[in-house]
């Protein structure tokens, strides 16, 4: 009996292939069409600033949410 069950939970791991996989070859595909090796050079410099860029709106975030809460802060005090 437990065979039988691990048997079918193994067979539902055979999905055919990930759709978002697909989806990101197409518009990988679609934009190197349009815009040719620009289009690679812009995914280059996003893979490669990655980190930087996640760094920077991070920053930004916390200056705008800092300069909210000063803002409320002097408008309550004064």
């Amino acid at each position: 009996m437990r065979s039988t069950v691990k048997n079918r939970k193994q067979r539902s791991t055979y999905l055919p292939t990930n759709i978002k996989l697909v989806v990101k070859i197409a518009l990988l595909a679609l934009g190197f069409y349009v815009w040719r090796t620009d289009f690679i050079w812009v995914l280059l410099g996003l893979y490669l600033g990655w980190a930087v860029i996640k760094q920077l709106l991070s920053c930004l975030v916390s200056l705008v949410v800092l300069i909210i809460i000063l803002a409320l802060l002097i408008l309550l005090i004064f």
